[in-house]
């Protein structure tokens, strides 16, 4: 026993003296990885403005700016004052913690933004900071970490208002090349005089098994996340009018097929309910998918798209085209597609869904004339359909044709009853005579449709229509 304790005794004490250093270095080296793949990305920079690693702690101060611009879609965006804000790091090194951090694993680490720049427009605690990060690296090389938006109110001058927030906290580990999160905030508020809003019960859940590194330097990642506000309500005494939206989500996920070097995107918009005056809709989503694009494309696109705000707006035309001549290959060489997965709802007068699956095939080369339809015609599959309920149908058939009604120069004077009189007994006529077209099928309680298009023939319900082209 007395030997053995001679043995394990110095190695303890040594693998103590000496792991702080090992962990430091190890450190420091992963700050320069990340910081140089966050200044790859053109919309935002990371500055390292202080380091100091001694042996057994590291202090570093980042400054952290982003071009607002970069985020436009408009081609000659307003000029945007670059946003900075200084974050503060502190780590101790392990294996054995003291202090700040004291306890056993090879970091642990705070990150702050004190956010002192935004008191000017917020009010929160003194002496906290806007947004904090605490971490620990355990002996086995496993993250652990918990975040947080201190709470805060602001009023809004120009509408009299106050908001106020109840503050975020999240947490969220890294383990066998996965990162997760979880996070949520209780409530944010709007009150006025006139009006008041009020979302509820916001959460996010990400899962990304992907390292900081990876994400930084690839344009696709897998990854998915999902954010729900589980109540939004209106309350507008001037109008005398409410909303309520229950289970209110966006859901996206990403793909890469490294073999490939292909991405797939997938956004879902959606409620469980909704109701806004006299409308009431449920299980109302919007879910698209973007898939086979080109990671090389992608990354072109944007360093294209950063760099396109600080051109003449006069030039921003001819810069495109110069761009897609250089890069289009890149992208319908994958076969890329836009889908609609589904677009569905359920009403008082029955439910709907559709969907839409667009894409392009088989091309090689690019015509000698980017614009030539027959081209892209050729090459276009498209596959599309629409299915409801009969009285969903009539009912929005009734909506439309009361539309077409009020712009009527001979209809003008009617009341609002009379129009819909008037549209209730047209409507069944108009549907009939889609369905003697074949743009409609019916069946024993709904109408259907369905779109194909394929070596440059377009069809509805298997009927061959003619293009305008």
């Amino acid at each position: 026993m007395k030997k053995l304790l001679s043995v394990l005794l110095p190695a303890a004490v040594l693998t103590g003296v000496v792991a702080p250093k090992i962990a430091g270095i190890q450190l420091e080296s992963s700050i320069d990885e990340i910081v140089t793949a966050a200044n790859e990305n053109s919309a935002y920079s990371v500055e390292i403005k202080s380091m100091d690693s001694s042996w057994f702690s590291t202090q570093a101060t980042f400054l952290v700016s982003m071009e607002l611009n970069a985020f436009s879609d408009v081609s000659d965006p307003p000029e945007l004052e670059s946003f900075s804000v200084e974050v503060d790091f502190s780590a101790s090194h392990g294996p054995f913690r003291f202090g700040e951090h004291a306890g056993f694993g090879w970091l642990g680490w705070t990150l702050e933004a004190a956010g002192d720049q935004l008191r000017e427009h917020l009010v929160w605690a003194e002496q906290t900071p806007f947004y904090q990060l605490h971490g620990n690296m355990n002996v086995l090389g496993g993250y652990y970490y918990n975040d947080s938006i201190t709470p805060f109110t602001t009023d809004i001058e120009d509408h009299k208002a106050q908001l106020t927030f109840s503050g975020f906290q999240g947490k969220g580990q890294y383990q066998n090349g996965q990162l997760t999160y979880q996070g949520g905030a209780d409530s944010l508020t709007v009150t006025s005089e006139l009006r008041d809003v009020k979302a509820e019960r916001l959460t996010m859940d990400m899962t990304m098994p992907s390292s900081l590194k990876a994400i930084f330097e690839s344009a696709f990642y897998d990854s998915d996340i999902t954010i729900n506000l589980g109540a939004i309500s209106l309350n507008d005494r001037e109008q005398n009018e409410n909303i309520d939206i229950a289970d209110l989500y966006v859901k996206g996920s990403t793909e890469f097929n490294q073999e490939k070097q292909l991405g797939n995107m997938q956004v879902a918009y959606g409620s469980k309910k909704v109701d806004i005056a006299e409308f009431h809709g449920e299980d109302l989503a919007l879910e698209i998918e973007v898939a086979n694009i080109s990671q090389e494309f992608w990354k072109s696109y944007q360093d294209f798209a950063y760099s396109r705000n600080t051109l003449p707006a006069e030039d921003a035309g001819s810069k495109a085209m110069e761009f897609m001549n250089a890069n289009l290959l890149s992208l319908v060489a994958g076969e890329p597609q836009v889908n609609i997965t589904s677009l569905r709802g359920t009403f008082p007068q029955g439910s709907f869904n559709s969907n839409l699956h667009t894409s392009l095939v088989g091309i090689s080369v690019l015509p000698e004339q980017p614009l030539d339809p027959a081209f892209w015609l050729s090459h276009a599959l498209v596959d599309g359909n629409l299915s409801g309920d009969k009285a969903l149908f009539e009912f929005m058939a009734v909506q439309v044709m009361k539309a077409q009604l009020k712009n009527n120069p001979q209809t003008q004077g009617m009341s609002e009853e009379q129009l819909e009189q008037v549209a209730a007994q047209q409507v069944p006529t108009i549907l009939a005579s889609l369905e003697q077209q074949g743009l409609l099928v019916s069946t024993n309680d709904g109408y259907s449709s369905n779109i194909s298009l394929k070596d440059s023939e377009f069809k509805v319900n298997e009927k061959p229509m003619p293009l305008p082209l």
